[in-house]
């Protein structure tokens, strides 16, 4: 094991986790490079928000279909070999879509299936990722391994919106699809390349339908999980997306496509800046606390990105709101992580998929409604005001969750595993 001076890195210096992380560093690169094409070439095709929003339906349909499914699979089977699969199958997709666009046979609705296919991929990826990387560091070392893990998120939001427009406006607009291909490779070599000795899967006596309900009695027995989901959920549904941005970027700061990854980048630079401070402090003892702060921050970037007319003012808003997210998302991912046990950890990260990921992808039709009524500034406030209020809820009724430290999690745990073990 290598050491590292500053311990928040630590986790990098298990040879099955800095493989991972690296792997997935190139790979999330890729992923954005590719959404923010997905984005502006949809726009581009049909110049309606109303059918760029339309796309987040097909995004977040198969999440919330098939993720409690993939969530319990990545309970019940080997996760490398899980993820060996669904990373190989993104590689299909991906050229498929160059394809249709180099040879000029792409329609809109092409998109559509698309992104259904790769959310349906995604609904049993996102679950064994996340249940996959607390095996491979002590748990001692959980939070910092969570912290870098949501470094490789906001690392790819930084580099690959950038890099794609870059390659829209320089190259062409199928560019970003092949480089998204290629980037696969990267996490797939990385998983072929670990060293895990065998693990017994889970003798499980249920059936997937048994041990899916098993996993929603656990998560709602718990006294923190259903705060963290119903927070995650507003945020999702009101929050910025990239729909928000695209339609920010063309028409309201006519910026372009460059200048959509420069907002979509100045983002990830945010977030990478709320990872570093958090590895630099270390493990927060009330995380809860936290967490809600972090949503205050984020409540207040986005009213103020709604209002700003300035391309400047606006890309240093959104590294505001960059930070405060990740923090959020990274405090939500430790408090999740922390009180979910490793049989029932799968099901709990599928709830968090369908909350974080599915319901921001629909949120794309509810920003495409708003901005077709209000305008995207009212739609962007309308937002803000209701993060807000959910925040303000949450501060003065949810105890469970303002007071949650990680020194007590078994606390919180008490109620849940007696409720869910007729179910494993």
């Amino acid at each position: 094991m290598t050491r590292f001076p500053l311990p928040g890195l630590a986790p990098l210096g298990h040879r099955n986790y800095a493989l991972y992380w690296v792997g997935q560093l190139v790979s999330m690169s890729g992923t954005w490079i590719e959404l923010t094409a997905t984005s502006w070439l949809l726009y581009q095709l049909t110049d309606s928000p109303l059918l760029l929003g339309l796309n987040g339906v097909f995004r977040a349909a198969p999440i919330f279909a098939f993720a409690l499914i993939g969530g319990t699979v990545a309970d019940r089977v080997e996760r490398r070999r899980l993820l060996l699969v669904t990373q190989s199958s993104s590689v299909i997709t991906s050229l498929l879509l160059g394809t249709l666009v180099v040879t000029g046979h792409i329609a809109f609705w092409h998109v559509y299936v698309v992104s259904l296919v790769n959310a349906t991929i995604a609904a049993f990826d996102a679950p064994g990722r996340q249940s996959l990387f607390p095996m491979l560091v002590p748990r001692g070392q959980l939070q910092n391994a969570i912290t870098l893990n949501a470094m490789l998120f906001q690392s790819g939001q930084l580099v690959g919106p950038a890099i794609a427009g870059v390659l829209i406006a320089r190259v062409n607009v199928a560019a970003p699809f092949f480089v998204n291909a290629a980037s696969y490779f990267a996490i797939i070599g990385a998983l072929l390349a670990m060293r895990i000795p065998p693990i017994a899967v889970r003798s499980l006596r249920g059936s997937i339908r048994s041990e899916l309900v098993g996993g929603l009695r656990y998560v709602r027995a718990s006294t923190v999980l259903p705060l963290v989901l119903a927070m995650e959920a507003t945020f999702s549904i009101f929050g910025h997306n990239q729909a928000l941005m695209t339609i920010f970027a063309r028409d309201v700061l006519g910026a372009g496509p460059e200048g959509l990854g420069v907002l979509l980048s100045s983002i990830g630079g945010g977030a990478i800046a709320g990872m570093v401070v958090l590895l630099l402090v270390g493990d927060l003892r009330r995380k809860g606390a936290f967490m809600l702060g972090s949503g205050a921050l984020y409540a207040t970037a986005l009213l103020l990105f709604a209002w700003s007319r300035s391309f400047p003012l606006s890309v240093a808003v959104l590294a505001v709101l960059g930070f405060a997210d990740a923090t959020w998302g990274a405090l939500r991912n430790a408090i999740a992580q922390i009180v979910a046990e490793d049989a029932y950890r799968g099901r709990v990260m599928s709830l968090i998929l369908i909350a974080a990921r599915g319901l921001t992808s629909a949120s794309q039709v509810e920003t495409g409604v708003a901005t077709a009524l209000f305008g995207a500034p009212g739609a962007a406030t309308i937002g803000a005001l209701a993060i807000g209020g959910a925040l303000t809820a949450a501060a003065t009724r949810g105890k469970a969750l303002r007071d949650f430290t990680a020194a007590s999690p078994r606390r919180h745990l008490a109620q849940a595993a007696p409720a869910a073990g007729g179910e494993s």
